[in-house]
């Protein structure tokens, strides 16, 4: 009775607020309402979101279900023509990698044209395999080329698809995108590369993760690289990618993840930040403290050594030299320092690391130290430390 009492309650909503609470839930769920009662059949097809999350598909046959659903719920939509927001695939792939490719999503490009057409603004198309590194495998699903007609993106994130031109065009052009993820991505040149990036003029957020070219650099794409323009760029993640960003792009920044080789940067590559105030860092001891001269402002200090590419490889840190200054980051603003993954090589190293920051930091609030090992000697070690700040606490975990 109390069942039933409640499917009334929610039965007797307005449309809008039905229509609000079946645009939260995935698409695959809000089909199914329609079997609850009348009052629900058909409510779903005016969803303003459709999202197709979650998606485990472990088989051939797993992969031909969801492909055949995902074409009936395009043909629904595209007869009705319903307006939405956003549009969202999130596939986690198990079965043989031959059956992805054999049976990559077909209505894909249809959804994509329709929501181009549809002004949806939040795209995510996520594919994921689960089995290994993605671009380890022959083939990747190319980028259906209606992506670069959604003209209204604010949002787009792509993961495990192969770039080799910009069909139609020959340029890219999100006018109004702020956020852009890509992962796992194969370009065929490093020119398509920037050239993405360069068709979002107003971007505030990037990440970018296992990102693979095709080809070799060349001069031009050398010189498509020094012309790239970030300067409303506010956040930016950037790790496990076997290439040179060019980092003075990224003068603008507040927010700052990356990952520095020596093989590939050194100290002229960085901008001045002046306003940035968050850095995440592999720790490459002297290259970080060389960054740290660029980052006058610095509030928050992350380091770290685990990556999950081979390519990284915790060797490339080498013994340094206590420097004789400090840079102007760690005297006068620095408030929280967290070092991951301490003592993962080297204990003595990462102490004399550790010891200089709290030697120079003299606004530190807390040093967090994170180590799966050594912790006794870690606390030993640093708690006998002379610390410029006389408020800092130290927690070791």
């Amino acid at each position: 009775m109390a069942c039933e009492e409640d499917e009334d309650r929610l039965s007797s909503l307005t449309d809008d607020i039905l229509h609000q609470i079946l645009s939260l839930t995935p698409t695959k769920d809000a089909v199914k309402t329609g079997v609850l009662s009348k009052r629900w059949y058909g409510l779903w097809r005016s969803c303003i979101n459709i999202y197709f999350t979650n998606i485990n598909l472990e088989d051939e046959s797993s992969i031909l279900n969801f492909n055949l659903f995902l074409s009936q719920i395009y043909y629904v939509h595209h007869f009705e023509y319903i307006l939405f927001n956003r549009f969202y695939i999130d596939i986690q792939y198990s079965a043989d990698p031959n059956d992805i490719i054999s049976h990559s999503i077909p209505s894909l490009s249809q959804w994509i044209k329709y929501a181009a057409g549809a002004r949806v603004k939040f795209l995510h198309l996520l594919l994921n395999y689960v089995h290994g590194n993605l671009h380890h495998l022959n083939s990747s699903p190319h980028l259906p080329s209606g992506v670069l007609r959604c003209k209204t993106l604010i949002v787009l994130k792509l993961r495990w698809f192969l770039v080799k031109s910009f069909p139609f065009t020959d340029k890219v052009d999100f006018p109004e995108l702020k956020t852009l993820h890509l992962e796992d991505i194969n370009f065929k040149t490093h020119s398509l590369f920037m050239l993405f990036l360069a068709g979002c003029p107003v971007l505030e957020d990037l990440k970018v993760a296992n990102v693979f070219f095709l080809e070799d650099k060349t001069d031009e794409d050398d010189q498509v690289s020094a012309s790239l323009n970030l300067s409303n760029l506010i956040r930016a993640d950037i790790t496990n990618c076997c290439f040179r960003f060019p980092i003075k792009t990224l003068f603008n920044l507040e927010f700052l993840r990356i990952q520095l080789s020596p093989q590939m940067y050194t100290p002229d590559d960085f901008p001045t930040f002046h306003k940035l105030t968050h850095l995440v860092i592999n720790n490459i001891s002297d290259l970080v403290l060389q960054m740290l001269h660029h980052c006058p402002k610095l509030q928050n200090l992350e380091l770290y050594q685990k990556t999950q590419s081979e390519s990284w490889d915790n060797r490339e840190q080498g013994s340094w030299v206590v420097p004789k200054s400090a840079p102007k980051c760690l005297s006068s603003y620095l408030r929280r320092c967290t070092i991951r993954d301490f003592a993962l090589q080297d204990l003595h190293q990462d102490i004399m690391l550790a010891r200089y920051i709290l030697n120079n930091a003299g606004l530190l609030q807390t040093m967090t130290i994170w180590s799966d090992k050594e912790k006794h000697e870690i606390e030993i070690e640093l708690s006998s430390c002379p610390r410029a700040s006389a408020t800092c606490q130290i927690s070791v975990s």
